[in-house]
Order: C-alpha cells, then sequence, then structure tokens
C-alpha cells in the first residue's frame, strides 16, 4: 500500500508530526520524492523488540536461596 504520509497519518488517527517523526526514526518505511512528498510504503509502524537485563546478587552463601526471590 503507498499513500502520502498526510493521508497515512489521517488513516491512523495521528498528527502529521508524528508520522512524519515515525518515518524519520525509520518506524515506518517510504521514501522521499524530487517534489519532497513523503510515500508511505507500509501499513503498521514497525515493532522494536526491547531486551532487557536483571541483576541480582545476595551478600554471603547462606542466603542463596533469596537469589530467585529478588530476580523475581
Amino acid at each position: 500500500m503507498y499513500m502520502r504520509i498526510r493521508d497515512y497519518a489521517k488513516k491512523k488517527g495521528v498528527h502529521y508530526r508524528t508520522a512524519y517523526r515515525w518515518y524519520k526514526d525509520g518506524k515506518i518505511r517510504g521514501y522521499q520524492m524530487d517534489t519532497g512528498t513523503i510515500i508511505i510504503t507500509e501499513d503498521e509502524p514497525t515493532q522494536q523488540t526491547r531486551q532487557v537485563a536483571i541483576y541480582a546478587r545476595v551478600s554471603s552463601r547462606e542466603n542463596l536461596s533469596n537469589l530467585d526471590t529478588q530476580a523475581e
């Protein structure tokens, strides 16, 4: 599906500047014509996967059983 960025914003119910920011951030794909018009080539913003690390520690070996509880 190809549409102008203004039409894309209206279809998604967001402001033009929001759609433009998504385009500049690479969240939606498209291209800019020589005239300056931005054409969106996909229907949905891409979802980025986030990774999280959890760090937990105990002060001594006798508290090792508490490690799983802390991580949860």
